[in-house]
């Protein structure tokens, strides 16, 4: 290596004398021969840079042949070191070059960037570059190597990735998590868990669940973890920690290392008494999430942008009324302020109001103590801080919290004036949501990182596994290829490999009658920019069963602004819809018989309504002869035809017929009512439960339905209500179907009959609308029904007429005259000569005005 120059100083070997002075003959490669060809194989490309411009290159390493150029290329002149430096991160290597040569007392710095080969591929280098000065102090070169890095980049990145999308996971699990080591210590909990507990997370850390449970069934389950095995418990728990009493689920799962050996469990934990204080924590956890998400796609926004959104959100998730970022210079005695509400005061300024460190008052008192600070009292002073100029503002209660890079103060953010006390919940938020910020917008790669990355991965893998929250990443195409789907997914009845694998795409798994709607609402989502969105649909399962879903997805987009991925979780609300949705059944109803058609296909969709309560998988369908009282069935749905044929028909005094003439629904073992059937033993059909519903109207039994379930011994109570409510709503829509079916048949004779008339005909109601027109009328001015249908009357008469038609109308109305030979106008504007007579009528119990128009031959036609 070249002292003055640190490059390979290759020159041509000549013959040597040996020490007697003789020739030396040897043919073994010279030294510097083989130094070369080291040197050249080496993955690092050495270069020695003019101070000036693009950086033209005065030496270069054989090896740049590893991207495809040669020395040539660059010592002719023919490429500038900046040409092949990517485009994107060339603005960033003058600062950041300027910057360091600007610092009098620096001879060495480091960069981190992206080149393009020769092929045009985009490779990542590491540069360590010293700064040559001249005599004077003045830079003439740059002397560095680049290390081609690219693979290692690429692997930290995904893993940063990955690490972030667990992070955010964990933190926003609408459920109590813990994690506890091989010793049974916790280290983990989020803030779920701490509020069920009701106990700081400080307080939980630590904490022993095989030492210091008292609970002895709690810990029981616990025990079983260090056992390789899953534990679970459900009951009554008095906290260790809190001495608060509680109702709680609690699921437990070891966490192997790769060798099989136990690291450490996962704890989950339900509070099903306070499920509405639950929903308040998935909500503030899903605004934080939120705010995350936003955050980390304003990477590129202007620094105050991202800090009056981050505030903004800060207030927000304190329940405060202002609040505070500021941001430390780089000499640590000056605070740069962004203020929520932005947009209260009279002033505005594209700048940010800077003011010393030690001039502030409460806002400093965070820096000083490296801790948060919370204050529950006015703030008694007779100077209150200048947060801006000309505004002083009465803090009643307020927080502060330092947030840190490494060990380096970076920032504070305070809120303030929050209707009740602030506590450790708030500063927790109020870190977490900072402290994400901080993260997002600086870009960090320390080994550190990484390795929590690894570790909190394999902790959130297992976590996701026990969560009821499925975890998808879906690609942006039609109906959701899967290209990540969490273990639990095996709930449904699927494995991770019929997704993986393109065997089953998600679209295939959404209820046929819900897949166009979801479409529309994530086409829709992106078309506006969401960040994220929510729905409620139902999937199928992998048994066929119906599991109504909540999903929350958040959209991620590239460059261009285009989805490049969809990430979202799934939760089974079930038995939330079936217990606590009675208020939707008749507005669901109108919706499943939305469509007309047959008698026998309402009834096929009433009895699948049903069939969507719980532990009902079949079930018969029968109407009820008003005359004779027998029963017919009409429908049914998860029974063999066997069953069914001898079950469909009897008569008004057969043991049937009594189950609901009681007028109350019976429940029953099938094993009971298999004794009592006069029919062949049913027994082979496999049934548990039976029940017999009486469907009334006005107190007079109109249909009927038998339940059945192959999987439970009796009907849930919840079930029950909800076929009850079913029932109730069913009676009025089946009356309401004959009243509508024989008003139908009435329409449907009248249509035919109007229809064969040579005359044309046309029917509007009393406010002009045209209700209904023949054929001949259809076709003599060339118009179809949908042309006019509901469309106002005068549309069939010519311009200009419209006073004289409105006239005709009013004595025809006052039985002064009912003829008219006012001309009638077809769809291409051709006058046709009629003439009309009017008389009022009855249209399925309407009052219309009815016409009848014959055409008026001209003399000799």
């Amino acid at each position: 290596m070249n002292a003055s120059s640190g490059v390979m100083n290759i020159s041509t070997n000549r013959p040597g004398k040996t020490k007697a002075g003789e020739e030396n003959t040897s043919t073994s490669i010279p030294i510097d021969k083989k130094l070369e060809a080291v040197y050249n194989s080496s993955p690092v490309i050495s270069f020695i840079w003019k101070a000036e411009g693009e950086w033209p290159v005065e030496s270069v390493s054989g090896n740049i042949t590893r991207l495809g150029y040669t020395p040539e290329d660059f010592l002719s002149g023919k490429l500038l070191y900046g040409d092949i430096v990517h485009p994107d991160d060339l603005d960033r290597i003058h600062f950041e070059v300027k910057k360091h040569s600007e610092k009098k007392n620096t001879s060495y710095f480091s960069l981190n960037y992206r080149v393009l080969t020769k092929d045009g591929d985009v490779r990542w280098v590491t540069e360590r570059s010293f700064i040559k000065r001249d005599e004077n102090g003045d830079i003439t070169h740059f002397q560095g190597i680049i290390i081609d890095n690219t693979e290692l980049e690429e692997t930290e990145r995904e893993l940063l990735e990955t690490g972030k999308k667990y992070q955010i996971i964990f933190e926003s699990s609408p459920v109590g998590i813990i994690y506890f080591d091989e010793n049974g210590i916790i280290t983990h909990c989020n803030k779920a868990f701490s509020d069920i507990v009701g106990a700081p997370v400080k307080k939980i850390a630590g904490f022993s669940v095989l030492s210091s449970l008292n609970d002895e069934n709690l810990k029981s389950a616990v025990d079983l973890v260090f056992l390789g095995n899953p534990g679970y418990y459900e009951g009554e728990y008095f906290s260790a920690i809190s001495g608060k009493k509680l109702m709680v689920k609690a699921s437990f799962t070891p966490v192997l290392d790769n060798d099989g050996s136990l690291i450490g469990g996962i704890g989950i934990m339900e509070d099903v008494e306070l499920s509405k204080k639950a929903q308040e924590i998935i909500n503030l956890n899903e605004m934080r999430l939120e705010a995350l998400l936003k955050l980390y796609q304003m990477q590129d926004s202007p620094m105050s942008e991202i800090a009056e959104y981050a505030i903004e959100k800060a207030v927000k998730l304190t329940n405060s009324n202002i609040g505070y970022l500021e941001f430390l210079n780089e000499n640590q005695n000056v605070l740069e302020t962004y203020h929520w509400p932005y947009d209260s005061h009279e002033y505005y300024s594209e700048e940010p109001f800077v003011h010393p460190v030690r001039s502030t008052g409460f806002w400093g008192e965070a820096i000083r103590e490296r801790k948060a600070v919370i204050v529950n009292r006015d703030y008694d002073t007779e100077r209150v801080d200048e947060i801006y100029p000309g505004t002083k503002e009465k803090m009643l209660r307020h927080i502060t919290i330092p947030v840190f890079d490494n060990d380096q103060i970076v920032a504070v953010a305070g809120v303030a004036n929050k209707k009740s006390d602030y506590d450790e919940s708030d500063v927790r938020q109020l870190t977490l949501l900072m402290e994400g910020m901080w993260k997002l917008v600086q870009y960090k790669q320390t080994t550190e990182i990484l390795y929590e990355a690894l570790r909190m991965r394999r902790v959130l893998e297992s976590i996701m596994s026990s969560s009821p929250a499925i975890v998808f990443l879906w690609k942006p195409e039609q109906d959701w290829p899967v290209e990540f789907v969490s273990d639990n997914i095996e709930q449904f009845g699927y494995t991770v490999n019929d997704f993986i694998t393109g065997k089953i795409i998600y679209g295939d798994i959404i209820h046929p009658s819900d897949l166009q709607r979801v479409r529309n609402e994530v086409e829709r989502a992106s078309r506006e920019g969401f960040s994220d969105f929510s729905q409620e649909y139902r999937i199928l399962t992998k048994s066929g069963e119906v599991r109504w879903v909540d999903e929350r997805t958040m959209l991620h987009y590239d460059q261009r602004g285009m989805v490049d991925y969809l990430q979202g979780i799934i939760v089974d609300i079930t038995e939330r819809k079936q217990a606590n949705n009675f208020m939707r059944v008749e507005c669901d109803l109108d919706n499943v018989l939305g469509d007309t058609g047959s008698l026998e296909d309402t009834f096929d969709k009433l009895l699948d309504f049903t069939l969507e309560a719980k532990s009902i998988d079949s079930g018969i369908m029968y109407v009820v002869d008003k005359k004779t009282g027998e029963f017919d069935a009409v429908s049914y749905r998860g029974l063999s035809k066997s069953f069914v044929d001898s079950l469909s028909h009897f008569k008004p005094n057969t043991l049937m017929a009594r189950m609901f003439s009681t007028g109350f629904p019976v429940y029953k073992y099938f094993t009971e009512i298999n004794m009592m059937l006069p029919a062949s033993k049913l027994d082979y059909e496999g049934l548990q439960a039976m029940a017999f519903i009486p469907i009334k109207h006005n107190d007079e039994l109109v249909a009927a339905m038998v339940l059945g379930s192959h999987s439970e011994l009796e009907v849930p109570a919840s079930s029950r209500n909800l076929i009850e409510t079913i029932a109730n709503q069913v009676g009025i829509v089946i009356s309401r179907m004959k009243k509508d079916s024989g008003l139908q048949k009435s329409k449907n004779h009248m249509n035919s009959l109007l229809n064969v008339l040579d005359e044309m005909v046309f029917i509007m109601d009393l406010q002009g609308s045209i209700l209904h027109v023949n054929s001949s009328l259809a076709d003599t001015l060339n118009y179809t029904f949908k042309d006019l249908e509901m469309k106002d009357f005068l549309m069939l008469y010519p311009e200009g007429w419209e006073d004289d038609v409105l006239s005709t109308l009013d004595e025809i109305m006052a039985g002064k005259s009912s003829t008219s030979e006012i001309p009638l106008i077809s769809k291409e504007g051709i006058l046709v000569p009629v003439k009309s007579k009017f008389t009022i009528g009855d249209w399925g119990g309407q009052d219309v005005l009815i016409s009848i128009s014959s055409l008026i031959k001209e003399p000799g036609v």
